[in-house]
C-alpha cells in the first residue's frame, strides 16, 4: 500500500490488517449463524418424527388394547393410545 511513508505507512497498514480481521470473523459469525439454523430444523424434524412415532405406535396399541376388549372400543381405544402416545411424544 503506502510502504514508506512512516507513521501514515504503518497506520495505513494496520487498518489493513484490522478490517482483513474483521472479514473473517464477519465470515465466521455468518457460518455460525447457518449452522445454528441447520441445526435448529433438523431438531424440529426430530422432534416431529418422534412426536408421528409415539403417536402412532400408541394409536395402534390402544386400537388393539380396545379391540380385545370388543369391537366397538376399538376406534375408542385407538383415540386414547393416540391421544397418549403424543402427549408421551411431547413430554420427552
Amino acid at each position: 500500500m503506502a510502504s514508506g511513508l512512516g507513521l501514515i505507512g504503518a497506520g495505513l497498514k494496520t487498518k489493513e490488517q484490522a478490517f482483513k480481521g474483521l472479514n473473517v470473523a464477519a465470515s465466521e459469525e455468518a457460518r455460525n449463524t447457518a449452522m445454528q439454523k441447520q441445526l435448529e430444523g433438523q431438531m424440529a424434524a426430530a422432534e416431529m418424527s418422534q412426536a408421528a412415532t409415539l403417536t402412532s405406535a400408541g394409536g395402534m396399541a390402544g386400537a388393539y388394547a380396545g379391540a380385545k376388549a370388543g369391537a366397538g372400543a376399538g376406534p375408542v381405544g385407538a383415540l386414547i393410545g393416540a391421544t397418549v402416545g403424543f402427549l408421551f411424544s411431547k413430554i420427552i
